[in-house]
């Protein structure tokens, strides 16, 4: 049915906004569905990378992603941003994927990145990406998909605690929660596994 989804090159006219392409994808306008698959892929498969952390698997849980997206165009609410729905459909495909990943192999967990690792190097931090990837390996492996996808938005998609909780349909004291817990357990395997990254890791909460 929708496989590999193709998305075209939008046309000379400029993007509506998300509201009106949703409006006319539901209508029955393919091509405004294009462009909105167009306009959000990035940001969808960007947040599936860093949830998941293999990039592979970040295509195919993005894939997923827009084909829930078209299957429930219907129940979006435009009283609310649509970035902030899109959201959650994300984060709970990824969740249910990181789940059923540990429920088939529980030898392995998800790769995230601890820090991002475009402007690293011009701050002084040498640190090697693969390095990075098998710090953080080590110490996420006892947080729950819950806590990686709250430290994900917050950390890395630089969201507000309140946006996090519209997100993830939650109160934003179990946001809060969240987060503490998986700073909490991270920091703790730092300092046993990796103390020569302390400081490091003050210096990103700060």
């Amino acid at each position: 049915m929708l496989a590999r989804m193709r998305l075209m090159k939008p046309d000379s006219a400029e993007p509506q906004d998300d509201r009106q392409l949703v409006d006319a994808s539901r209508a029955g306008d393919p091509s405004a569905f294009e462009e909105l698959v167009r306009r959000k892929t990035g940001k969808v498969f960007g947040l599936c990378c860093r949830i998941l952390g293999n990039r592979e698997d970040a295509k195919d849980v993005a894939q997923l992603v827009f084909v829930k997206l078209w299957e429930n165009l219907g129940k979006y609410d435009s009283s609310f941003a649509f970035d902030t729905w899109l959201y959650r459909m994300t984060s709970n495909v990824a969740i249910d994927f990181i789940r059923s990943r540990q429920s088939r192999e529980a030898t392995q967990s998800s790769s995230l990145r601890l820090i991002k690792t475009s402007d690293e190097a011009a701050q002084g931090h040498e640190l090697q990406h693969k390095e990075i990837e098998q710090v953080f390996e080590q110490v996420s492996r006892g947080l729950s998909p819950k806590q990686k996808t709250v430290f994900v938005m917050h950390a890395m998609e630089d969201l507000q605690l309140a946006e996090i909780a519209r997100v993830l349909g939650t109160k934003e004291s179990t946001v809060r929660n969240h987060l503490f817990n998986a700073r909490k357990t991270m920091q703790k395997e730092l300092r046993r596994r990796y103390p020569e990254y302390s400081s490091l890791w003050k210096e990103r909460e700060a």
